[in-house]
């Protein structure tokens, strides 16, 4: 018999924890395992790239309608004499509002739960495979004989509260890390959970982004081209590329640099571009699917991240094998070994800047860098072993 599985993340959207489970069901072993996901949205760009043999759970009628938006929900649910819901549905609201994003995910969880139904499959195992919703739904919705829940990124960044998240952690048979930094972050927040606190790292495929990565040409040869991915979100300290990219330009190099993502600071560094006259230097390109051809045609990667957990990118990067400069949030020294590697600096715009300029002149440096990182090249397969390790534990 196969064992049944459950995944739980709310979208397919381009993300990290996304792309980590594309790749994490692209080879699974569905001889042994069935595998059914659970999704808030449907929508999202990696849905297509999901593996054929994974069942996509449909969405609940009341989360459907949950999910219209404030008025059109309301109205729904009062034409439909559903009160409770209704009534839940305003809570959502005014609790979304009163806290910082991520705890209002944590306090608002209690009436959005109230939409969800219960799937009829009792499953052997039920994965919530990204931090706060995930997790939550996996401990109060589903039924399954063990269960799972990821952290993806430094928890101490998330300024979540600890005793919420505990009353959940303690209910999961295990709760994994995607790194030894982010691993060791959680024991020293939960030391109480030590025996449940496990290592899964991303799952990457090498072979796979080779083939992405080949496109026409996207930058100008004459410049000096330089790529960044990730959400258009304040974690990723953008406004410091934006900062650093003005002091390059200052010292008179050439720059194009591409920021590959979309997010709600979108306006914000459109108006800092703007007011540091940049707008032919630093570009905004938006969400791509594919955004390994402008990482393989970049002469350098940088990353500008105040919190991050292990990161795909720099792993993505690596196996491109272009140089990086990456601030030091903590996790980084899982992935970089200064001037080994790639460059390690401040979470400044001088000390990011500083290091790009040491990879334009030194040469000899940055030769040395891609050297290494040819050296270095991920092998794939390990990460799937830890997780099947996890689940028949």
């Amino acid at each position: 018999m196969k064992k049944k599985l459950l995944f739980i993340i709310p979208s397919l959207h381009l993300g990290g924890a996304e792309k980590g489970l594309i790749n994490l069901l692209a080879n699974f072993d569905y001889e042994k395992y069935e595998v059914d996901l659970l999704l808030f949205s449907h929508d999202g760009a990696l849905v297509k790239d999901l593996n054929p043999n994974v069942n996509i759970l449909p969405i609940s009628n009341n989360f459907v309608t949950f999910s219209k938006g404030l008025v059109a929900s309301c109205l729904s649910f009062f034409t439909q004499f559903k009160w409770k819901l209704l009534w839940y549905r305003l809570l959502f609201v005014l609790t979304s509002r009163k806290h910082a994003t991520n705890k209002a995910e944590q306090y608002s969880w209690n009436y959005l739960r109230n939409f969800l139904e219960t799937p009829v499959t009792h499953y052997d195992v039920a994965i919530g495979f990204l931090e706060k919703t995930s997790i939550y739904c996996c401990v109060d919705v589903i039924k399954a004989k063990k269960k799972i829940g990821f952290i993806r990124t430094d928890y101490s960044s998330l300024q979540l509260d600890k005793k919420f998240d505990e009353y959940y952690f303690h209910q999961l048979d295990y709760l994994c890390a995607n790194g030894s930094l982010s691993l060791n972050i959680l024991q020293r927040e939960f030391p109480q959970l030590l025996s449940k606190l496990k290592l899964v790292e991303n799952v990457t495929f090498p072979k796979r982004i080779y083939k992405l990565a080949e496109s026409e040409s996207l930058f100008d040869s004459n410049r000096i081209a330089i790529a960044t991915v990730g959400r258009l979100e304040q974690p990723k300290g953008y406004k410091l590329a934006v900062e650093s990219c003005a002091l390059l330009v200052e010292k008179g190099y050439d720059i194009q640099w591409m920021i590959i993502g979309e997010g709600n600071e979108r306006s914000a560094l459109e108006r800092l571009i703007s007011e540091r006259n940049l707008q032919n230097n630093l570009i905004l390109v938006g969400q791509k699917e594919n955004p390994y051809p402008y990482i393989s045609q970049a002469h350098f990667y940088v990353q500008t991240s105040l919190h991050e957990g292990k990161s795909n990118t720099i792993n993505e990067a690596k196996i491109l094998c272009k140089p990086i400069v990456v601030t030091n949030f903590e996790s980084v020294f899982e992935q970089i070994t200064h001037l080994k590697n790639g460059i390690i600096v401040e979470k400044n715009a001088e000390s990011i800047a500083n290091g790009i300029v040491t990879l334009i002149e030194d040469v000899e440096l940055k030769n040395k860098v891609v050297e290494q990182l040819h050296v270095e090249q991920l092998v794939s397969g390990k990460e799937i072993e830890q997780f099947y390790q996890i689940l028949e534990n």
